[in-house]
């Protein structure tokens, strides 16, 4: 019994001490953003996302958002294929142009991450409900949104994740690297929906990924802009030796309107018989760790980094 005693007496003895002392907390985390720096006085919890680029961060960080821009309104089309089947009960926050306030609020997060282009004049208004992390989403290159993880997992405190993501992928992108066929003729890029081509610059995500698996992309930033509109005659003006479209599964794409069109004809990449098509919701909209994934893979097994023509699936059919 004197052992017990002594115990007891020991821990009464000491227990006001340890009430009094204060607890650990976690150190404050700062970053920078599109509006300046942002800091928070702990790694944040509770993230409502309203680009996919940031819903795939976050998950691929093992950190599931309190909220996201999954909704459909004002034409957007909901989350990539991809990610639905990993986006199950998160509350919907609108849509990625259309964002609901209330919804927002009623997440209650800790942090919101937001995009600089379709957010530019609304961000303000996000940050009265929490701290806002800006960053250029929509219009970044593969190194501003590797950069993105990075700042991302440290604002959720997944730095080490996140550097082990950018370490695998860069990886994976060497691997990759070694299909690519020395010498291969330049490409020409774009999203086509069923009214527009929209050509894809070395200074956009899909153009600069390319570009990073060893194939030269054609297209410079034009005025700033790292994504532009062309017609026919302009794509003719290009005359790209490989065509690389960016396609909806459920979407008629404006090209098959184009190729009925004599000057389609006169493409030096349809005559090479080299016009690959991808998926547009793994390509252009994710934007995230593991949408790169997807696209490491898919460059590879569409033969468009041997220069080889399309293997089935990727041959663009009008």
């Amino acid at each position: 019994m004197p052992d017990r005693f002594s115990r007891s007496t020991l821990l009464t003895a000491l227990l006001p001490a340890l009430l009094s002392a204060p607890m650990a907390s976690a150190a404050p985390v700062s970053v920078p953003t599109e509006r300046g720096p942002l800091t928070l006085p702990a790694p944040a919890r509770r993230v409502v996302a309203l680009e996919y680029s940031f819903v795939d961060t976050l998950l691929a960080l093992g950190v599931r958002p309190v909220g996201a821009a999954l909704g459909t309104q004002g034409g957007d089309r909901g989350a990539p294929p991809y990610l639905r089947p990993k986006v199950g009960g998160i509350t919907h926050t609108g849509s990625r142009g259309q964002p609901s306030l209330e919804a927002m609020a009623a997440a209650r997060p800790d942090l919101i991450l937001a995009d600089a282009l379709i957010h530019k004049d609304s961000a303000a208004g996000f940050a009265r409900l929490a701290p806002t992390a800006v960053f250029p989403s929509r219009r970044a290159d593969l190194d501003e949104l590797n950069n993105q993880t990075l700042q991302i997992g440290r604002l959720v405190g997944r730095e080490a994740a996140a550097r082990q993501l950018l370490a695998d992928q860069k990886t994976l992108i060497a691997k990759a690297r070694a299909f690519t066929k020395k010498g291969a003729p330049t490409f020409v890029a774009g999203v086509v929906t069923p009214t527009s081509f929209t050509v894809h610059t070395q200074g956009s995500f899909a153009g600069s990924f390319l570009e990073a698996v060893g194939r030269r992309n054609a297209v410079p930033v034009r005025d700033g802009q790292t994504q532009f509109e062309t017609s026919l005659e302009g794509l003719v003006a290009l005359n790209p030796q490989t065509l690389v479209l960016f396609t909806a599964p459920d979407e008629k794409p404006v090209t098959d309107t184009w190729a009925k069109n004599p000057l389609w004809q006169k493409l030096s990449a349809v005559k090479r018989g080299r016009v690959y098509t991808f998926n547009r919701d793994d390509w252009t909209r994710g934007r995230g760790p593991t949408a790169l994934k997807l696209m490491t893979a898919q460059a590879i097994e569409s033969r468009f980094l041997q220069d080889a023509a399309p293997a089935r699936g990727f041959q663009y059919q009008p």
